[in-house]
């Protein structure tokens, strides 16, 4: 029930913010708002405990890199869930683009487009030497 209370006062907070939306791009890791918010909880460490939570329902977000912003996961055509947008990348680091609003120091995004960051490869040249390498 207090679950459902909340994102009843989630979806009427963000409506306002739909007039004021500006088309953005934003990088960054996909979170659970709840234990982000309360314990800090992000990472391929916490993933599962991620995914549970937004599997029952608790809100997702974007925790932007180059800011330490947290974009709140929204729909504004109300006919999708935000989580279906969001579960295939949780504890990843995506791109998004979407249109993004910020009012009373929160922050949202309809995602209209999302695709995950590959983390770079190492190269040869990165490696350390091993024993024998002649030093």
């Amino acid at each position: 029930m207090r679950r459902c209370l909340i994102l009843v006062i989630l979806a009427v907070l963000m409506v306002p913010f739909l007039a004021f939306s500006e088309e953005k791009t934003i990088t960054g890791e996909v979170v659970d708002l709840s234990c982000y918010v309360t314990a800090g909880a992000k990472g391929m460490d916490h993933k599962e405990c991620a995914l549970a939570c937004i599997k029952t329902g608790e809100p997702a977000g974007i925790l932007e890199e180059s800011t330490g912003k947290v974009y709140i996961v929204i729909t504004e055509d109300h006919k999708t869930r935000p989580q279906d947008k969001i579960l295939p990348y949780v504890a990843q680091t995506v791109e998004v683009k979407g249109n993004v609003s910020e009012r009373g120091g929160l922050n949202v995004i309809d995602i209209k487009e999302i695709k995950e960051m590959k983390a770079p490869a190492k190269g040869k040249d990165m490696e350390m030497p091993t024993s024998g390498a002649g030093y």
